[in-house]
């Protein structure tokens, strides 16, 4: 009797370590990790964790430098980053969303994507860029995730995964594993923001963690980018110029039809199932959102963190303070320049509830 109690108290006393290592993480998208920024989303939203774009490009036209100034600009401002999120208790997922060099120019988008897999410099500066960070982070005790890639493209290998893109993401691994080998490394497959690649994406090794597989959600673009050309300027899809489009409803993404809850969850996100089920990986999704102004916004993000929920995925909502579209924190109105919104949006009472679920 008192060996079989014995194990039951062993049993017990682990299971509090096993549920820690295993916290669900609720959270925003971020360009910055200012005192501002990160006591707002901890103290006024309760989050567990932001995902911070590097952006060079961004920073580069706002500072007027090259983009290997802005680089060097954002690496310094890093670590002051890394504290003020560590003493909030937030996790950090550092977001690799471009690399610190200009694209050449080409008149054909998917001809500047194809070359830029085949330009053996970018998987250089790559590597180079992901061994910053790692002798950024390396020493840090709190929990950092390194997203190797925002969004891996090749129109030429659509609809899966850039056919580069395994051995890139390995080549980083190995050697962020060189210097660090105490963070967590994510993998989105792709292709871009969506999740088809998770069909057929091989398991990628790494001696360390088990890896975190990342996946975005905008479908139905249709939908969730509706107008946002309009109020841009941006060259999007001549789709995204219509609005008043209602969810649930009918869309001609991915072969077109109805789309409602149980579609994102039955195709849509069905790679993204099958991959979690086979092989046992945690699931993060990096990116989901819907322009403010959008009809049933509510409704749409309340059916994507559902879905999400049930399946124990950790998510990051974009954005926090970094694009109007987004903004929880405006108003609905179709407008470049919206009000700042009195009391929560129907949008932001969805997410602040599911937020609440984090732990004080």
């Amino acid at each position: 009797m008192k060996k079989n109690l014995w194990s039951i108290l062993v049993i017990i006393a682990a299971l509090p370590l096993a549920a820690a290592a295993t916290t669900t993480r609720r959270g925003f998208m971020v360009s910055e990790l200012t005192p501002e920024i990160i006591n707002a989303v901890k103290n006024d939203w309760n989050c567990n964790i932001v995902r911070l774009q590097l952006i060079p490009f961004f920073w580069a036209q706002q500072k007027g430098i090259p983009h290997c100034e802005a680089w060097s600009w954002m690496m310094q401002e890093l670590p002051a980053g890394l504290d003020r999120a560590r003493d909030a208790d937030i996790v950090v997922v550092i977001d690799l969303h471009n690399l610190p060099r200009p694209f050449p120019n080409f008149t054909d988008g998917r001809e500047q994507l194809d070359y830029f897999w085949k330009d053996k410099r970018n998987l250089d500066l790559f590597i180079k860029c992901w061994q910053e960070i790692a002798t950024i982070c390396k020493d840090r005790p709190e929990e950092i995730w390194f997203d190797l890639m925002n969004e891996p493209l090749n129109w030429v290998d659509m609809p899966s995964y850039p056919k580069a893109w395994p051995q890139w993401a390995q080549a980083a691994i190995d050697s962020i594993r060189q210097i660090d080998t105490r963070h967590h490394i994510v993998i989105e497959p792709g292709p871009g923001g969506l999740c088809w690649g998770f069909k057929g994406f091989p398991l990628l090794e790494d001696p360390v963690n088990k890896l975190i597989y990342s996946a975005h959600q905008y479908q139905p673009h249709k939908y969730t980018m509706q107008g946002i050309r309009d109020i841009t300027g941006t060259d999007l899809s001549q789709a995204y110029l219509e609005r008043g489009l209602h969810w649930p409803g009918i869309f001609d993404d991915s072969e077109g039809g109805w789309w409602d809850a149980k579609r994102l969850e039955e195709k849509e996100m069905a790679p993204v199932i099958e991959f979690q089920k086979k092989n046992n990986v945690r699931i993060f999704i990096g990116e989901f959102s819907v322009a403010r102004w959008a009809p049933d916004g509510a409704k749409y993000l309340e059916d994507c963190i559902a879905l999400f929920e049930k399946y124990g995925w950790d998510w990051t909502y974009h954005a926090f303070r970094e694009s109007r579209i987004w903004s929880l924190e405006h108003e609905n109105t179709y407008t470049s320049e919206p009000a700042k919104a009195k009391t929560l949006t129907d949008r932001a009472q969805v997410v602040k509830r599911f937020l609440d679920k984090n732990q004080k």
